[in-house]
Parts: structure tokens; sequence; C-alpha cells
């Protein structure tokens, strides 16, 4: 993620150069290739470890710290709406299982959810 962002410039300043033929300029945007599970795993992460460090700065004790980390990581999931929404979903339950924001039958729980949703969406599919 980083490199991305030290590359914008040099990716702006070829998109300038590039010229059509009539010499008109086509810039495109920056696109993100980072895919949806990736991006919701770190944004999890991210949200679990940012909440974890602001409750340690107010000086709340280290149970009520991760308490509202798991809360923090809980309200970054992504919406189970779509196949590949579901999967990144899938991917956050187990990555909070392994930081146990997510006790086994949350997690066990949450996982079946999932497989609801995936099912939902197939049924859909075959209706159509």
């Amino acid at each position: 993620m980083r490199s991305c962002l030290l590359l914008r410039p040099t990716i702006y300043a070829a998109a300038a150069d590039a010229r059509g033929p009539q010499g008109q300029v086509h810039v495109r945007g920056v696109v993100d290739n980072t895919n949806r599970i990736e991006r919701a795993l770190y944004e999890c992460k991210d949200r679990w470890s940012t909440a974890y460090t602001v409750a340690q700065n107010k000086g709340l004790s280290a149970q009520r710290a991760l308490r509202m980390a798991s809360v923090a990581y809980k309200l970054a999931m992504p919406r189970m709406d779509t196949k590949p929404s579901i999967r990144a979903a899938i991917a956050c339950i187990a990555q909070g299982i392994q930081l146990e924001v997510f006790d086994g039958r949350d997690g066990s729980q949450l996982l079946y959810a999932a497989q609801v949703a995936l099912s939902t969406l197939t049924e859909r599919k075959r209706k159509k």
C-alpha cells in the first residue's frame, strides 16, 4: 500500500505525457488493485489496532482496551450482500477468531450466517 503512495507522482506524470492523436491528454485515475479480501482484512485489523491504541492512550485497562478494539473490528467487517463481500467477511471472521476478537461460539455463528447468505445468493441465481 505504501509503495502505491510513493509511485503516485510517477503514475500521474506518465499519464500526463500520454497524448492522443490530436494532442489531447488522457488522464486515468489511479486504480487500487488490492482485492476485496485483502482490503477487508487490512481495514478490520487497522481499526482493531487503532482502537486498542486509543484505549491504551486513554489509560483504560487492558481488558477494556481489548473490548473496545473488538467492537471496532466487528464494526469494520464487510456486509454480506454479494458473493465477493461474503468471501471477505469469511476471511475477516477467520482473522477475528485468530486475534481472539470472536470466541468459538460467535465465530461459528458468524460462519454459519455467511454460509446461509451464500446459499441465499446461489438460490436467487437459480430462480432467474
